[in-house]
């Protein structure tokens, strides 16, 4: 017995770029959100309880679902999943308290390079000297924001770039998955895996939030909640090669939340790096879209 799938809407590119723009502001939001928390609460104690509320408001906006909701046909690639997300999450969550804002989100921007890359070494795709530049050039984009020789390194950096690079795994594994289960069967089972991973540390050096604290991490939940659900819903209405473009805007709402909320002004290097590495992606996914219409068109 396997999951239903979701039945397939109908495309609707300008739906699909509304959900994506409502993914952009909501996770902007969550970024404010950890910024804030992450100064006064350790890591493992805001995700934690940041888990714990999107569990909930799982469990209670899908409680239609019945049992439907926990059932997955292949457990065992959905616990890898899950626990690859949980480094994502909290290699985030490190980076946003300790970079600054645009920084971070230049860096989260680097999954596509990472996707190219797992493609060539694990999965022997052929990858062609178009793309292999491009994917070039987006490493390159990351050492002009690192600047390693000049700029001091923090263990922030390496934390976001494998957290991009547990983005790249997870978005080869969901694609398979979501082949034979429900996006909140997803997101149920993930955030599940990251409270059981955050328990013991989170435990060990608990400080008890104030009521201002717990609302605030509550809305962090609700947050995440919605911008997870706002993404994949833009790329089941949408066509991804027009929908994808529009995950960019993010780094404008961040540089506009963050200067406002913290005072924070991108360097040139930032807004330099952060150019060449969404030049580069956006020449990749041209290539992709270009390489499946071949492929449609039987040439």
């Amino acid at each position: 017995m396997t999951s239903p799938a979701p039945d397939i809407p109908e495309t609707n590119n300008f739906l699909g770029i509304g959900f994506i723009l409502m993914s952009c502001v909501t996770m902007t939001l969550s970024a404010l959100l950890i910024r804030h928390i992450g100064k006064d609460l350790g890591s493992f104690e805001v995700v934690l309880i940041r888990c714990s509320f999107t569990l909930i408001f799982t469990l209670v906006l899908n409680a239609r679902l019945g049992g439907k909701l926990f059932h997955s046909p292949r457990p065992v690639l959905l616990t890898l999943r899950s626990i690859i997300l949980a480094v994502i999450v909290l290699g985030n969550f490190y980076a946003i308290v300790h970079l600054p804002l645009v920084q971070v989100t230049a860096l989260q921007f680097t999954k596509p390079l990472f996707i190219v890359a797992l493609a060539a070494l694990f999965l022997s795709e052929n990858i062609r000297l178009p793309r292999t530049m491009a994917t070039l050039c987006g490493f390159i984009g990351i050492l002009v924001i690192l600047r390693p020789g000049e700029a001091e390194l923090h263990i922030a950096h390496l934390a976001v770039l494998s957290a991009a690079l547990g983005m790249a795994v997870i978005a080869i594994i969901t694609k398979k998955l979501t082949r034979d289960h429900l996006s909140c069967t997803m997101v149920f089972y993930g955030n599940l895996v990251i409270i059981l991973i955050c328990s013991l540390p989170a435990f060990m050096n608990w400080q008890m939030p104030s009521l201002l604290q717990w609302g605030l991490i509550a809305a962090l939940g609700l947050s995440t909640y919605g911008g997870q659900t706002f993404m994949v819903q833009a790329y089941r209405h949408g066509d991804t090669t027009v929908v994808s473009p529009f995950e960019y805007v993010r780094i404008i709402f961040i540089a506009i939340a963050g200067f406002i909320v913290f005072g924070e002004i991108p360097d040139r290097w930032t807004l330099g790096g952060a150019a060449i590495i969404i030049g580069a992606t956006l020449f990749i996914a041209y290539r992709e879209s270009r390489k499946k219409r071949r492929a449609a068109a039987g040439l």
